[in-house]
């Protein structure tokens, strides 16, 4: 009776311990995946009278924005529109570049995505106007016969999070730039963790915005 006691013992083991180490290695995989991108719009303000006024400062208030979006948990979009400009704030845990492209070609990666990239770099905030020229590779709009159109910008840095304001028209009417228009907005949006457009990203990502 004690061998088929033992020969049970080791049966059983051998049964169950598959099981728990499929779940065991379920279990780290689903810690260590990414989180999907939450493409929700929080409405902030729903009458633009009761907005405050815009201000390209690098500091994010309650009534600035009407929309705000949490693209991932390290990456805060904010919005705003009126008849002629769109009003962008971002927030990302990041103490180098971030950055927000617009209307990308579906499955194309950079393709043809209108980037806003800044920061803040030695206490003063800076930002460049990209094209997306390949899945991978963008530049500046002014070195491809384009113009730099952003009108107003702003950045702050403090805690390790950079905070970016910028403002442009809806339409420039710059064939390296894209239209943001009222409804669905396709994005990508990324972050590094050192200055330079020509930097590195350490996250990145897609989803959509609803401006209304």
């Amino acid at each position: 009776m004690p061998s088929n006691k033992k020969h049970i013992a080791a049966l059983l083991a051998i049964l169950v311990l598959p099981s728990l180490l499929f779940s065991s290695c379920a279990a780290i995989a689903e810690m260590n995946s990414d989180p999907p991108d939450n493409t929700d719009s929080t409405t902030q303000i729903s009458d633009p009278a009761a907005l405050a006024e815009w201000v390209a400062d690098g500091i994010i208030t309650v009534s600035e924005y009407t929309n705000s979006s949490a693209l991932n948990a390290n990456f805060t979009l904010f919005s705003r529109i009126d008849d002629q400009y769109v009003y962008i704030g971002i927030k990302a845990k990041a103490t180098g570049w971030i950055s927000i492209g617009f209307q990308p070609l579906p499955a194309k990666g950079h393709t043809s995505a209108d980037f806003a990239l800044g920061g803040v770099s030695n206490g003063a905030a800076y930002i460049y106007d990209l094209w997306g020229l390949n899945k991978e590779e963008h530049s500046l709009d002014t070195k491809l016969g384009g113009t730099n159109s952003i009108l107003e910008y702003g950045g702050t840095e403090s805690g390790g999070y950079t905070i970016l304001e910028f403002k442009r028209l809806l339409t420039t009417g710059d064939t390296y730039d894209q239209n943001i228009v009222h409804g669905s907005n396709n994005i990508l949006w990324a972050y590094s963790d050192e200055d330079g457009f020509a930097a590195m990203h350490i996250a990145e990502g897609t989803g959509k915005i609803n401006i209304p």
